[in-house]
């Protein structure tokens, strides 16, 4: 089952959902950071988190939003970061992809062993018009999905049920990853409401699904039976979007003292630059750092 992002609405309008299936992405996830397998679930938790929560930003100027997902626990995997657009692409990081947990005593990948259960989940919504939105909440489980639907109860003020899920097998790679989110809006009854909690309790995990071979529209069906519609559908992806001239935009908001010190240490060694998001190493020649500080210099004076 390929990478994919289903969006719907439900109950005449009165409930948006997003599903999506993320085993692509989670596992290309994997093979960059190279994560202990408790961490890789919740790695790719965080992408599909990412992913559902971008899905319902609107485009409001020629160029993308983007929602960014931060999860800052005190566990030893250290911080997350996800970014992502509605057009379905992410990339995600994490601080200390090495870190572990003991299993949980089911068994279990011990996800929040690795992410923690005190911090600071942190939204941002940037639509590229005005300052970015920026929500913040207290973390509250470190499953990742508790942890989501209370940022969009608190920080939204909308009710959500979320599911997300990764599995990864005893060789360390996934084979099913994927997650559904639910925002019940004005006009539901506490009766609806309490229905599809049951629900989404008793569609078990999403990975259980995936292997079952039920995709986003069974999930939908079995939460809504046939009372929802399909608001659109697409491929869902990692996609990074570094480059070269991405990094030297970087190096010139350091300023100057920071370009000069790189031009002293480039006499030792090269300077190589690496991407957090995907890993891509960027060499930085002496020559170029000299035409970077050279520019900033110039720039100086019009800054201030």
């Amino acid at each position: 089952m390929r990478d994919e992002l289903t969006r719907a609405v439900a109950l005449g309008g009165r409930v948006r959902a997003v599903a999506a299936v993320t085993t692509g992405t989670a596992e290309l996830l994997r093979r960059i950071h190279d994560p202990s397998p408790a961490v890789t679930a919740a790695l790719g938790r965080v992408a599909t988190g990412a992913l559902l929560l971008a899905a319902s930003l609107e485009k409001v100027t020629l160029r993308e939003p983007v929602l960014t997902l931060e999860i800052r626990g005190d566990g030893p995997a250290g911080r997350f970061l996800a970014t992502a657009s509605p057009a379905g692409w992410v990339r995600a990081t994490v601080e200390h992809p090495e870190a572990d947990a003991p299993p949980r005593s089911d068994g279990k990948l011990n996800v929040a062993g690795v992410v923690g259960t005190a911090g600071m989940v942190v939204v941002t919504r940037d639509q590229e018009i005005g300052e970015p939105y920026r929500g913040v909440v207290p973390l509250a489980a470190g499953e990742i999905a508790r942890d989501v639907a209370r940022y969009l109860d608190e920080s939204e003020q909308t009710p959500a049920a979320v599911a997300l899920g990764v599995y990864v097998v005893p060789q360390g790679h996934v084979t099913h990853a994927g997650g559904i989110l639910l925002q019940v809006l004005p006009g539901v009854s506490d009766a609806e409401a309490a229905r599809l909690t049951n629900r989404m309790s008793s569609l078990g995990p999403i990975t259980a699904a995936l292997r079952s071979g039920l995709g986003p529209e069974d999930w939908l069906r079995h939460l809504f039976d046939d009372d929802f519609q399909l608001a659109g559908k697409g491929p869902a992806r990692f996609h990074c979007g570094c480059s070269h001239d991405r990094v030297e935009r970087t190096l010139k908001l350091l300023g100057a003292a920071e370009i000069r010190d790189l031009i002293d240490r480039s006499v030792v060694e090269p300077v190589e630059l690496t991407c957090g998001f995907c890993r891509t190493v960027y060499p930085v020649s002496r020559d170029d750092l000299a035409r970077l500080l050279l520019e900033v210099e110039a720039e100086a004076p019009l800054q201030g």
